[in-house]
């Protein structure tokens, strides 16, 4: 099986929000699709713009699953927002960073905004373990800057998004799925890879999204209206469909396409190549060391790879600092992100030996902070073994400062400082030292009041 690195979001990728096809006319502006669920009737209906080129559809399917691995890798904040750049998008996705792809991601951007879902009966309460009625925008909150005349989107834009709530609260309680992102985005059409989703999601049983099928059977008509194929003729779905049958099976994710039957009655089998002509494994047990990592709310696929990556003892060992930084008194505002970094750092960013006794309730937060003041703290960049690119090292230092400033700064000055990162100003790799070292001390505040003014001399030079 594919070495599985990412997660995505159960319901999102079994509904299929978005349409597989790669055009759809701009009146294609709504649909429903009914069901049932534990034999129950459900239903999900998307109702678009047409001025936006009608409902979800094409890449942005990939746009979508971009920005929420980014959410999940920032840490999954409650309140679901994401401070990103355009570029760091195309990026995630899989597509190339040229101008017609900051146009399309634009568009992409405003459907995901104003298409409204409503899933009756057909959203899975995991904490809850039953099915509600949901009614959302995949994006609740859109901000960004333009980088040219007309108002689009460059390389230069930041953005501040906020996913749906109901995705938010799907993710931190962990109804997650695998997702093997290096697969997904090496295969070449975004009809292909849209149906793999929605293929990969139905492989997964609803109540427990982590144990796959060997294969999956459908009625055509059904997974027509799944899919959200405009023309539902038996024979011009089967022609939508078969570009992406024929990839799939060369790629050897699937094994078979078999049809039976003819017309609206015809049934369609789906036989996954991993698991061809044998029973799924029974679940493994979950190791004592990777339950505690997902104790501390970090994802069961990021945990696994973790271990996978640096062995048990180094993970124990890392775990054991994180716990002493935290009862140091060490203050963070997602501590799962901390724990990925701690696991992760190569360059003794954190103290071997930091004291160990808990601070005090009572005690002065000038104490508690003092207590790691010998450490800087996590950054998302990480270490590289030789010097990078320009816009690497820009890239990577703007994402590290969102994480930590997050909403300190606004989108437009997210793009200032991105601008000032490119001509030193500040430079990269000392502005993520400082801030980082900011947080330890807990001055982000002064940290960043300084670098607003250092932004506000570039804004009067340019």
């Amino acid at each position: 099986m594919p070495d599985v690195s990412r997660i995505e979001e159960a319901n999102v990728s079994r509904l299929g929000l978005i349409s597989i096809q790669e055009r759809v006319p701009d009146s294609f502006s709504s649909w429903t699709v009914d069901f049932r669920v534990d034999g129950r009737p459900a239903r999900l209906t998307c109702d678009a713009m047409p001025k936006y080129g009608g409902v979800p559809h094409g890449l942005d399917g990939d746009i979508a699953t971009a920005l929420i691995d980014l959410y999940v890798e920032t840490g999954s904040p409650a309140d679901g927002l994401l401070n990103t750049s355009a570029y760091q998008i195309l990026k995630r996705a899989g597509l190339d960073d040229s101008g017609r792809y900051y146009q399309n991601l634009r568009q992409t951007l405003f459907r995901l905004r104003t298409a409204t879902y409503t899933a009756s009966e057909a959203w899975r309460d995991h904490r809850r373990g039953n099915w509600t009625t949901v009614t959302f925008n995949y994006l609740e909150g859109l901000e960004f800057t333009s980088g040219d005349e007309d108002l689009g989107l460059s390389r230069s834009s930041t953005l501040k998004i906020r996913l749906a709530e109901p995705i938010v609260r799907s993710i931190r309680s962990q109804y997650t799925k695998p997702l093997d992102l290096e697969f997904l985005t090496s295969l070449d059409r975004p009809l292909t890879r849209a149906l793999y989703r929605l293929l990969d999601a139905r492989r997964y049983p609803p109540e427990d999204p982590t144990v796959p099928l060997p294969s999956f059977t459908v009625n055509l008509m059904d997974w027509a209206e799944a899919c959200k194929i405009v023309d539902q003729r038996s024979n011009k779905i089967r022609a939508t469909l078969q570009g992406a049958h024929e990839e799939l099976m060369e790629r050897r994710y699937l094994s078979g396409v078999d049809y039976e039957g003819r017309g609206r009655t015809q049934k369609l089998t789906y036989r996954f190549a991993e698991t061809d002509g044998a029973r799924p494994d029974p679940p493994a047990v979950i190791p004592a060391l990777t339950e505690e990592l997902r104790r501390h709310r970090v994802s069961l696929a990021v945990a696994q790879r973790l271990i996978e990556e640096f062995g048990e003892a180094h993970v124990q060992s890392r775990l054991e600092k994180f716990q002493r930084l935290i009862g140091a008194g060490y203050r963070v505002r997602s501590r799962s992100a901390l724990l990925v970094d701690v696991i992760r750092d190569q360059d003794g960013k954190y103290p071997d030996s930091p004291d160990p006794r808990p601070v005090p309730a009572s005690a002065d937060a000038g104490d508690a902070r003092s207590a790691a003041r010998t450490s800087y703290m996590p950054t998302l960049a990480e270490a590289v073994d030789g010097p990078q690119p320009l816009e690497a090292q820009v890239d990577s230092a703007l994402k590290t400062l969102q994480f930590l400033l997050r909403e300190r700064l606004s989108v437009s000055e997210y793009a200032l400082l991105r601008m000032g990162l490119i001509v030193g100003r500040p430079d990269p790799l000392e502005a993520t030292r400082a801030a980082s070292k900011a947080k330890v001390d807990g001055t982000l505040d002064a940290y960043t009041a300084d670098l607003l003014l250092l932004l506000g001399e570039l804004r009067a030079q340019v």
